[in-house]
């Protein structure tokens, strides 16, 4: 046989059976890198969605105890506004939870940290409960400064867990 009608029947080989299959290999790795991806994008919208009601639950929840602090309690439409949005806040970061079980399952550090953060603002809960119940104030400020120091150990218990969700994904 000579050189050119091998190199004809190769070049035949090559674009009929080579290409496409070569073309349906690179296709089925781009839509595996797509799937990776958008898998790694939602994880990391439900770790940012988690932070950012631990982050609106902290505020509302620490301008609540200014405003008791300060005499003004819950009659008071500022106070009735801030206790509104802290319960607002609170129950999206259970729905949060939801996700992360989801998205991470729920034995991952980051939903057990996440966890862990729920439960201390649930403590936390009920130590302003029992100030607004008719508490003396010397005993809340204390319980409530221990319980605040707790949520803020949790929640960067969670942060640190979610940082090392989002690198080992990446």
């Amino acid at each position: 046989m000579s050189d050119v009608m091998v190199l004809a029947i190769v070049s035949v080989v090559v674009t009929g059976i080579g290409a496409p299959g070569i073309t349906a290999f690179s296709g089925r790795m781009e839509a595996r890198r797509s799937h990776r991806l958008a898998i790694q994008k939602e994880c990391r919208d439900a770790l940012d969605f988690a932070a950012e009601q631990l982050a609106r639950s902290q505020r509302a929840t620490a301008y609540c105890m200014s405003l008791w602090s300060r005499g003004i309690m819950d009659g008071d439409d500022e106070a009735k506004e801030y206790l509104k949005r802290r319960n607002q806040a609170n129950e999206s970061a259970r729905t949060a939870y939801g996700r992360l079980c989801v998205r991470f399952g729920p034995a991952a550090p980051v939903a057990r940290h996440y966890d862990d953060t729920i439960e201390c603002m649930r403590r936390l809960t009920d130590v302003l409960r029992g100030y607004r119940a008719g508490d003396t104030y010397d005993a809340w400020e204390h319980q409530a400064g221990a319980e605040s120091a707790e949520l803020t150990a949790a929640g960067d218990r969670f942060l640190n867990a979610a940082k090392k969700a989002v690198s080992a994904q990446g």
